[in-house]
């Protein structure tokens, strides 16, 4: 998977969308009723916004957030929970509504 030259059709199963209002800011939303976990949902989009394949290269989400953490923090859709770190180079926001905002301040205008 990769980001698309043309913008605003990125997509993947974690539904990644760039901001229209701005370049480098990328939405995904977390199915809490899918098969997914937020760790795995937050993954795939750092993966997709980065370019590249988790299958082949390690995501050290780990370094930043214990993923089991992150996990049982949002299993719950109630509350009003967000946790806010960086990963790969990327500002990575996670919401307890399943939004997932991600900033890569090396394209565009993101500040």
């Amino acid at each position: 998977m990769s980001k698309s030259n043309t913008g605003n059709d990125i997509a993947d199963s974690s539904g990644l969308t760039e901001a229209s209002d701005r370049q480098g800011v990328y939405r995904a939303t977390h199915d809490a009723d899918g098969p997914a976990t937020v760790s795995d949902t937050v993954i795939e989009a750092i993966a997709e916004v980065a370019g590249i394949d988790p299958t082949n290269t390690v995501i050290p989400l780990s370094e930043r957030v214990d993923p089991d953490a992150l996990d049982a923090l949002f299993a719950d859709d109630e509350g009003d929970a967000q946790v806010s770190f960086r990963v790969c180079g990327l500002d990575v926001l996670v919401r307890s509504d399943g939004n997932v905002r991600i900033v890569d301040e090396t394209v565009g205008d993101a500040e």
